[in-house]
């Protein structure tokens, strides 16, 4: 897609033909082994050497009509995406929550038992399963192929391919001589020291290294969605790996699940990554602002973004529900704490990653390359993040499921004290174990060493 030198030694029309035989051989190289195999085996067992031909027939006529079809396609989108400055974002936004609709879709199909079977019957009266019928009609019996359906899948691909090539040949040439290299804009700066809300706010509690460390966190993720693509483990450790202790846990465990489950996300979507999401500015950092300043720039901006959104989401569902108002308030300052926690243990675990094991890679919904690490490491910091927060949170879980609390109540302790209890104790719990970390996650910063 991108031939460069290739264009100042041929013409873009031979460039693109060249391009679609260089696709065909290389699809048909790997297809080669088990089409000769699938070929044989059939023939053998239907003892008919013609069906092994027209196998080879049916295959190969396939395999151009992919490629013609994929290659168009793709030069299509590239064009698109090339005049429509948000083609980009719409794409990386379906890749990456375009399986949200389709499970909904099928946890409601299989909620209201409604057959997909016409749907699988559309599909197989489609043009491209002749192709079947005309890889056994070979076979020598009318039962293995429809004669009708192999003269039709040939009559569609006599015209069409033609048809595919040349509007691949077109818009090759289209979108290498007439499009421009990029539909990215060019973005307006602004400084990052100019006094804005928080400093009318906050400017007489917090120091202005503090403030500027977080108005740059939140900048940052502003221009790359980094940190909101990093919640996406939070929803899925919550919603699948967590279901059962919902089912525990009653309507106070749910809702502490929901609270919890805010918090985290705001925690590891603003301190997952600290090393790769400052890895251009990381340097000046160091020799800039204090390890103190900048865990407490990027506590702060995880805060004062997670608290309020724990607050909203929570409170109105506690207060509507059966969990009860002191319960609901509890729980939603359970929540705020989960987010203080996870993102003081998120940055301590993230500081531990040392710049230079940290490689340029692609993003969604930009064309500027971010920093991470290569392999598994980064899933089990991760993995690692949600062990240590949910230890001084098990104790609020516990004592807000039926399963504990009810049996306690024999004993003459009210399930009122016991769910509050228990969440004091997490309170107390996530309240210290954030403070140790703080400190510790300051100390690294101020003793990290570029390599």
């Amino acid at each position: 897609m991108d031939p460069d030198l290739l264009l100042t030694t041929v013409r873009p029309r031979a460039a693109a033909l060249g391009l679609l035989g260089f696709v065909y051989t290389r699809l048909i190289l790997t297809l080669t082994l088990p089409t000769l195999g699938l070929a044989v085996g059939t023939a053998v067992g239907l003892r008919s050497p013609t069906v092994a031909l027209t196998i080879i027939i049916a295959i190969s006529s396939m395999a151009a009509l992919a490629v013609a079809l994929g290659m168009t396609g793709r030069l299509a989108a590239r064009l698109v995406a090339l005049r429509l400055v948000r083609a980009r974002f719409y794409r990386d936004l379906l890749i990456v929550f375009g399986w949200i609709p389709l499970v909904l879709g099928a946890m409601v199909l299989q909620e209201v038992s409604i057959s997909v079977a016409p749907l699988i019957a559309v599909f197989g009266a489609l043009p491209l399963a002749w192709f079947v019928d005309l890889a056994l009609i070979g076979g020598g019996d009318v039962a293995y192929g429809s004669i009708r359906h192999a003269v039709g899948a040939l009559g569609i691909l006599v015209p069409v391919l033609p048809l595919l090539v040349a509007g691949a040949t077109i818009l090759a040439c289209r979108v290498w001589e007439s499009e421009p290299v990029s539909s990215s804009r060019t973005h307006g700066s602004h400084s990052l020291v100019n006094e804005g809300w928080m400093e009318r706010l906050l400017g007489d509690h917090l120091s202005k290294p503090v403030l500027t460390v977080a108005r740059e966190r939140w900048l940052m993720e502003r221009r790359v969605l980094r940190g909101l693509l990093m919640t996406g483990y939070v929803l899925v450790f919550f919603g699948v790996v967590g279901f059962p202790l919902l089912l525990f846990g009653g309507p106070n465990g749910f809702l502490l699940a929901i609270a919890i489950s805010l918090g985290m996300a705001a925690g590891i979507a603003f301190a997952s990554d600290p090393v790769g999401t400052e890895y251009r500015t990381f340097p000046m950092l160091l020799t800039t602002v204090s390890g103190r300043n900048f865990v407490a720039g990027l506590f702060l901006s995880a805060i004062l973004g997670g608290a309020p959104l724990v607050v909203l989401v929570t409170a109105p569902i506690g207060l509507v529900s059966v969990v009860g108002t002191v319960q609901t308030i509890l729980i939603t300052v359970v929540g705020v704490v989960s987010c203080a926690c996870t993102t003081s243990v998120a940055l301590v675990i993230g500081l531990g990653v040392q710049r230079s094991d940290l490689v340029s890679t692609p993003f969604f919904f930009t064309d500027v390359p971010i920093y991470a690490e290569y392999g598994r490491n980064g899933f089990l910091r991760i993995g690692v993040i949600f062990l240590i927060v949910l230890l001084p949170i098990t104790p609020a879980f516990l004592g807000n499921s039926p399963f504990v609390y009810e049996p306690i109540a024999t004993l003459g302790v009210p399930p009122l004290i016991v769910q509050i209890s228990s969440l004091l104790l997490t309170l107390l719990l996530a309240a210290a174990v954030t403070k140790v970390v703080f400190q510790i996650a300051v100390k690294r910063f101020d003793g990290y060493q570029l390599r």
